[in-house]
């Protein structure tokens, strides 16, 4: 057995599937690249069901699994590639952003081609940035004055004010759609369910066949501007991990996403195979309804006590064999501004102590566990370490659509006494992971958290263009999380990947 440490987007590449503060002026342009020979097939086993909504990128929901998809059937502007993080220039071979910040300009390579052989102008552009309703939508319409078609190849973004973050939000596959060009005529014939059904994207990989939920089958897009070394590419849906790990083993799968940690020895010990982790997704703990004063996670130190229940190292070892990271945060500390975290202390004796102190000598029952899709687990093992210290409940197991949505509706959907073991990949900054996961009606808290001094303080990081003030607004919005338990961190997990020979 071998181990090689890519990233996710890495594996996905393999697969041919491909194919801080900002300079002022910001200027990238496009290398030249020459196409090898096509062919060959490869099969992905995908760790979830398949939602359709995925293939559309006006629909992103703002979390690292559309992005996979994205990937292959669509093309953005400009987005992540390799160890640059937002600003590989794509579809666009040059853009520019102002020393000001209140305007980028871009222009498309030449020839460019949709899969249905339609050109892909400015005007799709426009119409896909317009008209984008996912993640992130508000803030980039509400900042946006106006899109220029200036001539057949370029196009000009007007802000009405600083727009720093606009790079790192039009660029990043894992936060936002709204870079990723869409054919607006066939969108617009089509619609919504169409499309998701049908996408027409300018990728690498066209989509030939779908069967709703388990199966997506590619073919390469031969007028690709980049090479597309695999001819054939499929996607299967299967949620088991010992089913995933079998396929691999006897050459039904080319790659398998997720294995847990009482697989992992198992691709270790065969040689045919190649172990392949990448340290991706922070996962953590959350409390729906926390400002409600009849909840029992309203009181700090009921959700400090949690905190003290988990083992997050003996948690790092069973699910990721210990190629996890416990780095003391809730967000990754790759993107910018993240600030590192405590070492939390694992201490059953004071977290007994503080429920006591809180009312709950006897510890207390939570309604649900909901853990993200399919990490239950996961969910099992703090339930268990709750228990020690009185903490009682059940495990929800929910499909991934159905999880999402119930976040994005909010506590209406979480009735009664809930903890969510959350989980994300959100690239580029840290603002991209309270937007969505803390933010009063973000996309993925709705107004299940509504923490009003720190949404105002996050206003005033938006508003502001001094690079110093956001840091320090960032960075204590941060520490205001951590210090009063909001988020309890649990650790950031390794993705245990594996190849098969033929790759």
């Amino acid at each position: 057995m071998r181990q090689t440490t890519p990233t996710r987007r890495t594996l996905l590449r393999t697969a041919a599937l491909a194919t801080t503060a900002l300079a002022a002026p910001f200027v990238r342009v496009a290398q030249a690249t020459t196409k090898p020979a096509t062919g060959g097939s490869m099969v992905l086993a995908w760790h979830t069901n398949i939602a359709t909504r995925w293939l559309d990128p006006q629909q992103h929901d703002g979390g690292a699994t559309p992005d996979n998809f994205l990937n292959a059937v669509h093309d953005a502007l400009i987005k992540n590639f390799r160890e640059e993080l937002y600003n590989h220039p794509a579809l666009a071979e040059r853009y520019e952003f102002a020393e000001d910040a209140r305007s980028a300009t871009f222009r498309l390579r030449p020839g460019l081609k949709f899969h249905n052989g339609a050109p892909v102008t400015p005007e799709d552009v426009k119409w896909s940035y317009e008209h984008y309703r996912g993640a992130w939508a508000k803030v980039l319409h509400d900042k946006t004055d106006g899109v220029e078609i200036v001539d057949d190849h370029t196009l000009r973004f007007a802000f009405n004010g600083p727009f720093l973050d606009f790079p790192r939000l039009l660029g990043t596959a894992n936060v936002s759609g709204a870079g990723w060009v869409v054919p607006a005529k066939y969108y617009q014939e089509v619609g919504p369910d169409g499309f998701a059904q049908k996408p027409i994207g300018a990728g690498p990989y066209r989509l030939v066949a779908q069967e709703a939920g388990t199966r997506l089958e590619f073919e390469a897009f031969e007028d690709y501007y980049r090479p597309v070394h695999v001819r054939r590419f499929t996607i299967l849906s299967v949620p088991d991990a010992t089913t995933r790990m079998a396929m691999l083993e006897r050459g039904e799968a080319d790659i398998i996403y997720a294995l847990p940690g009482e697989l992992i020895e198992r691709v270790r010990n065969n040689p045919k195979l190649i172990l392949a982790p990448v340290l991706s997704a922070n996962f953590w703990l959350e409390f729906p309804g926390f400002q409600d004063p009849n909840n029992p996670f309203h009181d700090k130190r009921v959700r400090e006590a949690v905190s003290l229940a988990i083992d997050r190292e003996a948690i790092n070892q069973a699910e990721c064999a210990g190629m996890g990271k416990i780095d003391g945060n809730w967000m990754n500390d790759d993107v910018q501004y993240a600030i590192d975290g405590p070492n939390w202390p694992h201490d059953i004796a004071k977290a007994k102590k503080l429920l006591a102190e809180a009312g709950y000598p006897n510890g207390f029952k939570v309604d649900w566990l909901t853990p993200v899709p399919v990490y239950y687990s996961r969910g099992e093992r703090v339930l268990s370490q709750l228990q020690a210290v009185g903490i009682r409940g059940r495990l929800q197991t929910l499909e991934r659509g159905v999880f999402t949505k119930r976040l994005q509706a909010g506590l209406k959907e979480w009735p009664g006494v809930n903890i969510v073991f959350a989980g994300a990949r959100i690239g580029a900054s840290w603002a991209n992971w309270y937007e969505a996961n803390f933010k009063c009606g973000g996309f993925l808290s709705a107004d299940a958290f509504c923490v009003k001094d720190l949404d105002a303080k996050y206003d005033r990081y938006l508003a502001s263009d001094n690079p110093a003030e956001r840091q320090g607004l960032a960075e204590e919005i941060q520490r205001e999380i951590l210090d009063n338990y909001y988020f309890v961190p649990v650790f950031r997990h390794t993705a245990a990947n594996a190849i098969g020979p033929r790759i």
